[in-house]
């Protein structure tokens, strides 16, 4: 249901290799290609991944890609922004909203945005790079609010597949139920 909306390359990674699959799907979410987060989060739940391996490996590789994005910010900056964004759906507007966010509130956007998401992952990685944030506490900022988001993602594709699965057991029990009623009326 869920990894159906995904690339097949990103369902194989997820179900195929599970841990190590989750870790790159977000590292590459996170660094610069432009996968939906949401649908691998959600997707690693609904295909059963362990919760724990979801925030621990997803977590793990969220920081890591961020920290490519950081990097690509604080040596490449908005020239690289300018030239390659389109291909990975940066606009410089979107980086420079990101800018102003983390210029009103510090390392705190950093948490703010990863928690609430605002502004995707790499935008905001890039921007942090580009205002040259203190790197650890971005770091740690990353990590810290990464886990949240990963979690609620994950109970809600694993709750979904429940939800499907229920779903379509009461409507075939209801179909059921009429044509034996249809046939039982036609008795009579």
């Amino acid at each position: 249901m869920l990894g159906h909306t995904l690339p097949p390359q990103i369902q194989h990674l997820l179900s195929d290799h599970g841990d190590l699959g989750m870790f790159v799907a977000m590292f590459l979410e996170s660094s610069v290609i432009p996968i939906p987060s949401e649908l691998v989060i959600a997707a690693a739940g609904a295909i059963g991944l362990p919760l724990i391996s979801i925030v621990i490996f997803g977590a793990l590789g969220s920081t890591l890609g961020a920290m490519v994005g950081y990097a690509i910010g604080r040596f490449a900056g908005l020239p690289f922004i300018l030239r390659f964004g389109k291909y990975i759906f940066i606009t410089p507007e979107k980086v420079r909203k990101a800018e102003a966010f983390a210029q009103k509130y510090g390392v705190w956007s950093v948490l703010i945005g990863r928690v609430l998401p605002l502004i995707p992952f790499k935008v905001f990685s890039i921007a942090a790079g580009i205002m040259e944030l203190a790197f650890l506490p971005f770091v740690a900022c990353t990590l810290i609010g990464v886990v949240p988001r990963l979690f609620l993602l994950a109970v809600f594709g694993a709750v979904m597949v429940k939800f499907t699965k229920i779903t379509l057991i009461v409507v075939a029990a209801g179909v059921l139920a009429y044509f034996i009623y249809r046939k039982w009326i036609a008795k009579k």
